[in-house]
């Protein structure tokens, strides 16, 4: 009961903080569109910092990594390559498209695409794919937060009651300052998860009898605990190579990463923030240590996402098993925000402005905005309902959908050949492979998602190769030209 209390009281507090820095937001915002989805692309280098970071480390990096190396064992270290592939990602794409956003006025992801290829099909996939990504993903963040706050509490708090808490503080303080709020949040929650996440490993490992005690065991227990070896061998390199590609990939054609880059206040915080995100990958020692520590601690549990849960919980102090707790929420509430603002952002811009009503005042699209986040929040909490799963499971479906959209992305920024009707069919084609190898092919769903967009590539290719569109190559040029001449 004391335990439940003090659990009770902290996250009580952690809540409110915030609510606190949504009033901040609130008196700074301004009432527009562009305030509300872009910050008025004024967004600096710390706030860009640590609103990509907390978005990136969400229940799926800290949660769903700690039970893949439970389940899994070293696949999970490609993490590291991972964080190194993402970081580059916005040297070489998010700063042509921060160029791209700011020169033609882009807000969402189907702006960029419509602005080249001018292709309606084209647009509708690429919102239909947005939408359905980001939502599916937005799961992974409430599925862990019902569970953290039923087990955390021992059912005293119940599944239904959580999720409504859960939403009801992100829709406040979304609700009250747009992307400001979620970015002043997340450099709040930032400093929660990295503290949460290496001290949580570091106190693991110790208390299965330290690090070398704790991979000598699994050593013995089997090698395939700490490399990739066995007769497994080629198929866990395999999820190895596709975890470091499909990650930061899907993640990063994500709308609320394409927001983050349009919303960039300078080039120069291009410079700096892939160098500071691939220093923030030291964190994935936690996640290693809590993995391995849960292998030797734990043996068999019934659910594998609740094991950092239930062992913080039997060995730790309640103080300590609290902060904890809030940690793992930090990183749930960072990347839920992002998504349901994201939502918000093309819901309001790609769906209700083109097809609804598209001589609304920009007042009246900031209202359908706000409302669009709670009605995104009813709908989330409804589904999760509906349809529970595995936490990394579901996030690897999420990654592999969006992922598609890069290989028309690179192609605008590079390829004078890109046509619309090669993204199309190449989109298409990858999504079918992806998800019909799903359903019918018994291997990890990582190596599905590669697949399709090995699929997506060659269609993509083979087509533009066949179907020049000279308006289109014209404009890839012209572009390409315009962004070399005044960028660095």
């Amino acid at each position: 009961m004391v335990t439940n209390a003090i659990v009770l009281m902290i996250v009580s507090v952690f809540a409110f903080v915030p609510l606190l820095l949504a009033e901040v937001a609130r008196n700074k915002s301004l009432p527009t569109t562009l305030d509300f989805i872009l910050q008025g692309r004024k967004l600096g280098l710390f706030s860009m910092y640590a609103t990509v970071f907390s978005t990136w480390m969400s229940a799926f990096a800290f949660i769903g990594a700690i039970t893949y190396f439970y389940e899994e064992g070293p696949i999970y270290m490609t993490t590291v390559g991972w964080d190194a592939l993402f970081a580059v990602l916005f040297i070489l794409v998010g700063k042509r498209l921060w160029f791209y956003g700011k020169t033609h006025n882009y807000m969402t992801p189907r702006d960029f695409f419509n602005d080249i290829y001018g292709s309606e099909a084209l647009n509708l996939i690429v919102t239909i794919i947005t939408i359905a990504g980001t939502m599916i993903y937005l799961q992974v963040q409430i599925l862990a937060g019902f569970l953290i706050l039923s087990v955390s509490t021992e059912g005293i708090i119940s599944l239904h009651v959580s999720g409504i808490i859960f939403f009801a503080i992100l829709v406040i303080y979304i609700w009250a300052g747009g992307l400001r709020a979620v970015a002043l949040t997340d450099i709040f929650y930032g400093a929660l998860i990295v503290v949460a996440i290496i001290s949580s490993g570091i106190f693991l490992i110790y208390t299965a009898g330290g690090v070398k005690h704790t991979f000598d065991l699994l050593i013995e227990s089997d090698p395939a605990n700490v490399s990739i070896v066995g007769v497994d061998a080629g198929k866990r390199i395999g999820m190895w190579l596709a975890l470091f590609i499909l990650v930061p990939v899907g993640a990063f054609m994500g709308p609320q990463i394409w927001i983050r880059n349009y919303a960039s206040a300078s080039e120069k915080n291009f410079d700096v923030l892939p160098l500071l995100l691939y220093l923030s990958s030291i964190i994935c020692i936690g996640t290693l240590f809590a993995g391995s520590a849960g292998t030797v601690l734990a043996g068999e549990v019934e659910n594998p996402d609740s094991i950092l849960v239930k062992l913080i919980r039997e060995y730790a102090h309640p103080f300590f098993y609290t902060f904890i707790i809030v940690g793992i929420y930090a990183a749930i509430f960072s990347t839920a925000n992002s998504q349901v603002h994201a939502l918000s952002a093309v819901y309001t811009i790609d769906v209700h402005k083109r097809y609804i009503n598209k001589n609304l005042s920009d007042r009246g699209l900031l209202l359908v905005a706000k409302w669009t986040v709670l009605l995104i929040s009813v709908i989330a909490y409804i589904l999760i309902l509906l349809i529970p799963q595995n936490i990394f499971d579901l996030g690897i479906v999420a990654l592999g959908g969006t992922a598609q959209l890069f290989i028309p992305v690179v192609g605008a920024l590079f390829w004078k050949k890109s046509s619309s009707r090669g993204a199309v069919v190449g989109i298409l084609a990858g999504e079918a492979i992806f998800f019909l190898s799903v359903a019918l092919v018994e291997w990890d769903t990582s190596l599905s998602a590669i697949a399709g967009l090995l699929c997506n590539l060659l269609v993509f290719i083979a087509v533009g190769r066949c179907d020049t569109n000279y308006l289109v190559a014209a404009k890839i040029e012209s572009y390409k030209n315009e962004y070399h001449s005044k960028c660095n």
